[in-house]
């Protein structure tokens, strides 16, 4: 009876170290990051402008506010812009306020309406800067440069991260006499976000005609692979 207990007792010794055995195996893990990028040229355009008009009756101004816009609105449809890509935003009603020295002066109010312009084409945008510049309008602010198949470049990315993580861990394993078993986890560590490429007033009258460059669309992944030995 001794004997034989001694005998199972070997037995599942035996089998548990064979289970530690295989699941080392399964722990045998290498993580990487890999990274990748989509270039494109952008395709969109946006400005805004703001129209500003003082005076010491709210009435008055807001008509002459409405009669401002609609002249801007009616000068870029005259040059080929849709109307609905402009866009007529907040209205802000501010006091007008000037200092004579240590004097402090309320002359009235400041109207200033928010107006923002989304061209499908980069070869309008001149002419649309020109045509609001014409009217008086110089508070123009920040120009955004995007590209229209943003989601699209961005799955592309990462794709290519995908491949640089598998190849960056084909890579290290070789060294180690080791080969990739499978994936274990993926995990996507970019937004998807692109940033927009932005210029300011400044720079867009530095050069006569500014012509944007590639935009890069990034992504960023996180692989952990199985690791086998490679005589497997």
């Amino acid at each position: 009876m001794r004997k034989w207990f001694l005998f199972l007792l070997i037995l599942v010794i035996g089998y548990a170290s064979a289970e530690d055995d295989s699941n080392g195996q399964h722990h045998r893990i290498i993580e990487v990051s890999g990274v990748g990028s989509v270039l494109s040229v952008p395709d969109r355009f946006s400005f805004s402008l703001s129209i500003e008009q003082k005076g010491g009756v709210a009435s008055e101004l807001n008509t002459a506010i409405v009669e401002r816009t609609n002249t801007v609105v009616q000068a870029l449809i005259k040059i080929g812009i849709d109307k609905k890509a402009v866009q007529s935003l907040q209205v802000q009603f501010n006091p007008w306020v000037e200092y004579n020295g240590n004097t402090r002066e309320q002359k009235g109010f400041i109207l200033t309406r928010q107006v923002k312009v989304t061209l499908k084409t980069l070869t309008q945008y001149e002419k649309s800067i020109d045509a609001v510049l014409s009217l008086g309008v110089n508070n123009i602010n920040e120009f955004i440069f995007t590209n229209s198949q943003a989601d699209a470049h961005y799955q592309e990315a990462l794709k290519h991260a995908l491949l640089n993580a598998k190849q960056r861990a084909m890579d290290m394993a070789n060294v180690l006499d080791l080969k990739l078993a499978g994936v274990i986890s993926i995990s996507e560590q970019s937004t998807g976000g692109v940033a927009p490429i932005s210029l300011g007033v400044r720079q867009l009258q530095a050069s006569e005609s500014y012509q944007p460059g590639e935009m890069s669309t990034q992504a960023r992944v996180k692989v952990i692979f199985a690791l086998k030995d490679s005589y497997k």
